[in-house]
């Protein structure tokens, strides 16, 4: 790939200066652009902050030459990865508009030049298996209605919003942004989620290859999560979940924050309550609630999908959620469903849209289904 002289200069202060926002934004400012920078640096006159600090300066300094910018391209090419910087067509528009964008993003996988509707879907590590199924419904959701499901690729919920998504059969379903670099896989169990990603979506990191996350990195990766996507929805999440500073940055960049209602007595769900019950997020019952804030109208949405004919076991549970809503327990009962029949069927038409599942753990039918 060519990449032009401006987007070189970024490459440069990335690979000198990491995730240093702050200072690479400073080093532009002072010397009239990245490409003059660039030149000022070879020309040993590179105009620095005071607190720059001599380790970075020099990185700056000894990095600066065309052979070794080069290098940097060739090696990232030989492991199938692009350089995504402020300057590229690529570079997520969203991304520009905050505080501190990254200087470039590493990718593998592709980014398309302009990214359809990017949704951020988190939530805890240690996630309920209400939490996990959820992630995976919305994650499935969005993706068919034509979003981009963005996540960590945590553990729990991000990695099971990213699994839901790669279950659409739609063009670009997913992205998912770590705290390390992109040849790192981290975690190490979720490799075949990480490869399976790769080949319909992408994986981007602002960490150089190679580099192993630490605590630090995964706030700053957060950041960037919330700030590629139009709205952040919280699946499930504790009282005291890392999922809350992803939520600080959504509100900060002014994104739409929502999250999936659960009992008042999960406490797997307490965080995600509370937003709800503070008003920082709007409760959402169904992807509907998502889409329709931004102006995007599944057939359904619009009125215009006829009541398709379902399958036997399907129709069983819509009559018997016409006459009132009812639990797991009930609906088995009932029916005589198993207890992992019931589970699948109430997924695939929570899925459709047939059912939707309520705060206090009841199911209940849509309105378009009960004739």
């Amino acid at each position: 790939m060519r990449y032009s002289p401006e987007e070189k200069a970024w490459i440069w202060l990335g690979d000198s200066l990491g995730a240093a926002v702050a200072a690479a934004d400073q080093i532009v400012y002072r010397n009239g652009g990245p490409a003059n920078a660039l030149e000022a640096a070879r020309a040993h006159r590179l105009n620095a902050p005071e607190d720059l600090g001599p380790e970075k300066l020099r990185a700056l300094l000894e990095r600066c030459s065309g052979e070794h910018i080069s290098s940097v391209i060739e090696r990232c090419a030989s492991k199938g990865i692009e350089i995504v910087t402020r300057s590229s067509a690529s570079y997520p528009e969203l991304l520009r508009e905050i505080y501190d964008p990254p200087i470039v993003l590493y990718v593998m996988g592709r980014l398309p030049e302009r990214l359809p509707m990017p949704i951020a879907v988190i939530g805890s590590r240690k996630c309920s298996d209400y939490g996990k199924r959820m992630a995976e419904v919305f994650g499935r959701a969005l993706a068919d209605n034509g979003a981009c499901v963005v996540s960590g690729m945590a553990l729990g919920c991000d990695a099971h919003s990213a699994m839901g998504a790669l279950a659409s059969s739609s063009e670009f379903p997913t992205i998912a942004v770590l705290a390390g670099g992109v040849d790192v896989v981290y975690p190490r169990s979720e490799e075949k989620l990480y490869r399976a990603i790769l080949e319909r979506g992408a994986v981007i990191s602002e960490m150089k290859p190679g580099t192993t996350p630490i605590g630090q990195s995964f706030p700053r990766r957060n950041r960037i999560i919330s700030g590629m996507s139009r709205g952040v929805l919280v699946v499930e999440a504790g009282e005291k979940s890392g999922t809350r500073i992803t939520v600080d940055f959504a509100l900060e960049q002014g994104r739409e924050v929502f999250a999936v209602p659960a009992r008042l007595t999960d406490v797997m769900s307490a965080g995600s309550n509370a937003l709800i019950k503070n008003g920082e997020a709007k409760p959402v019952f169904g992807v509907d609630d998502i889409l329709l804030e931004f102006g995007t109208f599944t057939a359904k949405a619009a009125g215009l999908m006829p009541r398709p004919k379902l399958p036997f076991e399907q129709e069983r549970l819509c009559d018997e959620l016409a006459k009132g809503e009812k639990n797991r327990d009930d609906l088995s009962e009932i029916t005589g469903f198993s207890v992992e029949k019931l589970n699948i069927l109430l997924t695939e038409m929570e899925l459709s849209g047939i059912i939707k599942q309520l705060p206090n753990g009841e199911y209940a039918i849509d309105a378009e289904f009960r004739a």
